[in-house]
């Protein structure tokens, strides 16, 4: 069966400049299961008289042309190796198309024996062969394949062939409409692909504006953060200051509610009942005083007199203490509502 790896169709030029279309083909004979049943099928066809010359080859034949060269090939490194050189994938392998006289001339120099061929020669003047060289590090060994002349393709062949790529190119040329189309969809996309160009250069030259609007954006957000950080200093600075107020207004409560109040606004009117009693009590204590006068001696009423004036006098300095130390204490509860008020509308306190 035929293996598609090992068949190839392709266009080689040889050292004389004539270009050849070269097909092989590896062709597994029918119903034969062994690999020796195959056959290697190599055409070669000009170019430009399309002339052809073909041949068939057999495993055995492969193999014997191979060992007579003196470098022995398997069937299928011989393939390998023709397929590199078509492809020219491989600097060792080069082939050559030649003719028989060019083939005795290449043995007359390598054996510097002279031969007649002439008859021969003359018969085989359509043959060709193609060399396949392979070149080692320090030899060169030639295999030759011979290919039977084919002559010129028929007539009718050729017609046929030329009917259909008239008939091909016409069917092109009607459909120009859709070409010039295509023509004009690629001038748009020339177009618009070069505006493209023009527009990401623009914006490539503009970038260092960008870069700097970028930076300008990041120091603004550090100095944001940074005054955040501050605020947030000051606010927790205000808090425990508030703190510390309220602490002192708790214990300066607490300190007036357990002082006791000895004089108040209610017990005035009480205090100078009290005191025009201690009159009305002196007065009449110096008149019994005077009526004892008699029998005692005048150095004793007078001081007694004088004790007994002494004393409304001290009740009515007593009275003032008390009003003064009333007035401190409003002035006191004034202050600490003032420095709560103070502390609501958040100015700060030094």
């Amino acid at each position: 069966m035929n293996n598609p790896g090992q068949n190839l169709v392709t266009t080689y030029v040889c050292k004389s400049g004539r270009e050849y279309i070269v097909k092989m083909r590896v062709v597994g004979l029918g119903g034969e299961s062994s690999t020796s049943r195959r056959n290697l099928d190599i055409t070669v066809t000009d170019k430009h008289t399309a002339e052809k010359w073909q041949s068939s080859y057999d495993v055995a034949y492969i193999e014997n042309l191979t060992q007579k060269t003196g470098n022995y090939k398997q069937f299928d490194i011989f393939v390998a190796m023709l397929q590199s050189g078509l492809l020219k994938t491989s600097d060792c392998v080069s082939l050559d198309l030649l003719t028989f006289d060019d083939l005795e001339l290449l043995r007359c120099r390598r054996t510097e024996v002279g031969s007649d061929y002439s008859l021969v020669g003359a018969k085989m003047s359509n043959r060709r062969y193609l060399i396949i060289t392979y070149n080692v590090e320090f030899d060169r060994i030639h295999y030759p394949l011979p290919l039977e002349y084919c002559g010129l393709p028929d007539t009718a062949v050729l017609q046929s062939t030329i009917r259909r790529l008239e008939a091909e190119l016409e069917r092109l040329r009607s459909a120009g409409g859709g070409i010039e189309n295509l023509c004009k969809k690629l001038e748009l996309l020339t177009a618009a692909n070069k505006k493209l160009v023009e527009e990401n250069h623009r914006l490539s030259n503009g970038g260092r504006g960008i870069h700097r609007l970028l930076g300008a954006v990041k120091s603004l957000e550090r100095s944001v953060a940074e005054e955040r950080a501050s605020f947030r200093s000051r606010i927790q600075k205000l808090r425990t200051e508030n703190s510390i107020l309220v602490a002192k207004l708790h214990r300066s409560s607490e300190a007036v509610d357990r002082k006791p109040r000895r004089s108040s606004p209610l017990t005035l009117p009480f205090q100078s009942r009290c005191l025009m009693g201690r009159r009305r009590k002196s007065r009449s204590a110096l008149g019994r005083g005077r009526s004892k006068s008699a029998s005692s001696s005048p150095g004793s009423s007078s001081v007694d007199s004088i004790k007994s004036i002494g004393s409304p006098r001290q009740g009515v300095v007593g009275c003032r203490r008390l009003k003064t130390k009333e007035i401190d204490f409003g002035n006191l509860e004034s202050r600490i509502h003032k420095l709560q008020k103070m502390l609501k509308d958040g100015i700060n306190i030094n």
